[in-house]
Order: structure tokens, then sequence, then C-alpha cells
């Protein structure tokens, strides 16, 4: 949906938790807390996407962790008429959110310990996932 700006608007309180799980994130990576860092990155990332997507279709309430990656960065809530094959407009991001979505099973199911520099990463990608979604839209509510 767009704002009477022209801006893709957004879920209010998906943005608002993004927000704080950043916010977590960062602290518990300041804190050596490297795999708490990792699950809030990725759960920052999963709400700014959510936020800037909207609600998924269906009746299941709740974006597929993986589904949730490919709606996003195909790009067509920004774009709708982009093709749907070929690079998505937000394609640089793809294999980062799918790495640390993988480095939070990781650390969060299989109890892997997670070395500074891939929570680093971990962190890095949500803010660079919650920077895309701020460009692409105006805030507001969708």
């Amino acid at each position: 949906m767009e704002d009477s700006g022209g801006g893709r608007r957004v879920i209010p309180e998906r943005l608002g938790l993004a927000q704080q799980y950043l916010a977590d994130a960062q602290s518990r990576l300041a804190a050596e807390r490297l795999a708490s860092a990792v699950a809030r990155a990725y759960y920052a990332a999963y709400q700014a996407m959510w936020a800037a997507l909207g609600n998924p279709p269906g009746t299941s309430g709740r974006w597929r962790h993986e589904a949730i990656i490919n709606h996003f960065v195909r790009g067509y809530w920004v774009t709708p008429t982009h093709p749907a094959t070929g690079p998505g407009l937000l394609e640089p991001l793809r294999m980062p959110l799918r790495r640390l979505y993988q480095v939070r099973l990781d650390a969060d199911y299989d109890l892997v310990p997670i070395p500074r520099r891939r929570a680093e990463e971990a962190v890095q990608t949500a803010e660079q996932t919650l920077a895309a979604m701020a460009q692409h839209t105006s805030g507001g509510p969708v």
C-alpha cells in the first residue's frame, strides 16, 4: 500500500519490534553474548521484512522464514511491476539474509558456537535490512 506521499507504508508494530530487537542484538553483541545477538539480529530482520511486506497471504497468520526472505528480496512491495523472474530489487540482501537465518538455526537449535565475526555479520545484516526497508517506505501504517 502507498501513502498519499507515494511511499510504501509499514506495519508500525512490526517496525517497532524490529528496531527493539536490533537494539537488543547490538547490546548483546557488545556484551559478548554472541548466540543471543544472532537470534535478536535475525528477528530484527524478520520483523522488518514483515513490516515492509504486510501480513502474509492466506490464513496462516505469519510468514514462513525462508518465504519471507524471497518475498522481501523480490521487491514487489517496492515496485509491483518488477519482473517475477531474474534478480530481485534487493538481491544483494538475499545471501546475507539466508546466512543470517542459517546462523540463527546454528545458534538456537544446533548449539554451534558462534564466532564473534559471525555475530557481527548477523547484526550488520539486520542493520542493512532495516536500512533498506526505511529507504523504500514512508514508515506509516500499512
